[in-house]
């Protein structure tokens, strides 16, 4: 007997052995044979630090569509470099822009055109052009032009402004020369004189890559102009005015005037926006468009706001900045059809749709001519807090983001629950697809000409942004059990091949 146990000890430590010669002979093999082929054929990866973003063919579409197809006559359009072209050459992050820059005149060769320009030997034309640094664009078509900073190429990083982090070349070269060629393009007006406050300028360049020029309104002192295309209130801290004892001008009423025009207004707001109390004056007339948001005095006299909290969903560990949810079915999907990545919101509040809105059926809310959308909701199992304790739960999701239409008028209105969806972390972020979200949602809103497909282009990243807790609780679930059960399953074949061997 202890001869057969021999006997067999020895198989089996054979056929390891040759296994292990096998499996190790195979992968040099492998290894040589791929080597030999990398070597004939050029298969290789550029590891090195320079950078190449050929424009993409969402670029050219774009442009074919919306800026070759303007006569221009016969003036062409001029992407002009502030400096010699050695000395652009002779930095690297100078030579991105520019090769963007050159691979749009060749594809253009009759409707671009590169130049350079020194603004040392040339100070007064460049002041001409209102031209700050040697590293400025000017894009420029006939007597229209819009200048570039060096900075407006790239995407940075909130934690760091001087290192970008993305590159975004072909859209504000093809956003300046859409501006130039269609030089009444509509303006986008920020309102002024309610405490708004910007954290950073994010928000407005959405709105310049929209295809809006930008500028500050103050809508007690004047009215809204013609040329307005789209308003915007972010972050107010005081209400608007109303024709009464105090005031003598009525805010409210200019802004039903501009919406029965057909105008398009986004208002931003947060959980802490009326943490001081309501604005009995905005909510009202947005109470018109659908939209109300929770808020309450509590039993102790204070103003409580919702707050939307979903731990199961959440990128922070208190749960208060979400992944929000695009609805599956109904006009919302249609319109967020190509929005599939992480939409980021902190601090939300909710809304909830105003009295006389019904749902349709189909996942909006309709009172007359008002068809109010949620275009973003919280994910199933989200809870409002308020007053330190849970005081609602859907299982529909929360609305964070609604969009209103006047059937009659053709106005929209777009409301959002928390003004962090537009900061700079979440707009300029490659992880977060917040910037596609609202260029589509100001599609949505008649602004057809959104480049909303165009991208920015990310450097090479490690780090995960987007991990929210379920997935890391799902992920190491998976790390646990699945080698396990893998060791598990081997261990018994082996087991059951060695009994009845």
């Amino acid at each position: 007997m202890p001869k057969v146990t021999s006997k067999k000890k020895l198989r089996y430590g054979s056929v390891s052995v040759l296994l292990t010669v096998a499996v190790v002979a195979a992968a040099i093999l492998s290894n040589a044979i791929i080597t030999a082929l990398a070597m004939r054929y050029g298969w290789f990866i550029n590891m090195n630090p320079d950078y190449i973003y050929p424009v993409t063919d969402t670029c050219y579409t774009f442009l074919d569509t919306y800026v070759m197809e303007e006569d221009t006559g016969d003036h062409k359009i001029e992407l002009i470099f502030c400096d010699d072209e050695e000395e652009i050459r002779a930095d690297s992050t100078q030579t991105m822009v520019l090769g963007t820059a050159l691979e749009l005149e060749e594809h253009y060769p009759d409707r671009v055109k590169v130049s350079f320009l020194n603004v040392w030997e040339n100070p007064k034309l460049a002041r001409s052009y209102g031209v700050s640094a040697s590293t400025d664009v000017v894009v420029k078509c006939d007597e229209a032009f819009r200048v570039c900073t060096l900075k407006d190429f790239f995407s940075f990083s909130v934690d760091d402004a001087a290192t970008p982090t993305a590159y975004n070349g072909e859209k504000r070269f093809a956003v300046a020369m859409k501006a130039v060629v269609s030089p009444d393009a509509p303006v986008a007006y920020f309102t002024l004189n309610h405490g708004e406050s910007f954290p950073d300028y994010s928000l407005l360049f959405a709105a310049t890559d929209a295809g809006y020029m930008v500028n500050y309104l103050d809508t007690l002192s004047f009215d809204i102009p013609e040329n307005c295309g789209l308003l915007v209130t972010y972050n107010p801290a005081q209400d608007f005015t109303v024709m009464d004892g105090v005031s003598g001008t009525s805010e409210i009423d200019k802004l039903k005037d501009y919406m029965d025009e057909g105008g398009k207004y986004m208002v931003f707001v947060s959980a802490d926006t009326f943490n001081a109390g309501g604005f009995a004056n905005l909510e009202g007339f947005l109470s018109e468009w659908g939209v109300t948001f929770d808020h309450r005095e509590g039993s102790t006299g204070v103003e409580e706001c919702n707050a939307i909290r979903d731990l199961n969903h959440a990128l922070s560990t208190d749960g208060y900045t979400l992944v929000g949810k695009i609805p599956e079915t109904g006009r919302a999907a249609e319109i967020m059809a190509d929005i599939d990545g992480t939409v980021r919101l902190a601090n939300a509040t909710a809304i909830t749709p105003a009295k006389g809105f019904t749902a349709d059926g189909e996942g909006s809310y309709i009172s007359g001519d008002y068809l109010m959308t949620p275009l973003l909701t919280s994910h199933t199992g989200a809870e409002a807090w308020a007053g330190g304790r849970a005081v609602a739960r859907t299982d529909e999701g929360f609305p964070l983001i609604t969009l209103t239409t006047n059937n009659e008028s053709n106005g929209h209105l777009l409301a959002c629950t928390s003004t962090d969806f537009a900061s700079e972390v979440t707009m300029q972020s490659a992880a977060y697809d917040n910037a596609p979200f609202l260029l589509t949602a100001i599609g949505a809103m008649g602004k057809d000409d959104t480049p909303v497909d165009m991208n920015s282009q990310p450097f090479a990243e490690t780090t995960i942004y987007t991990l929210t807790r379920t997935d890391a609780r799902n992920i190491t679930v998976a790390l646990t059990a699945i080698p396990a059960a893998v060791v598990l399953v081997a261990g018994l074949i082996v087991l059951i091949r060695r009994k009845f061997a």
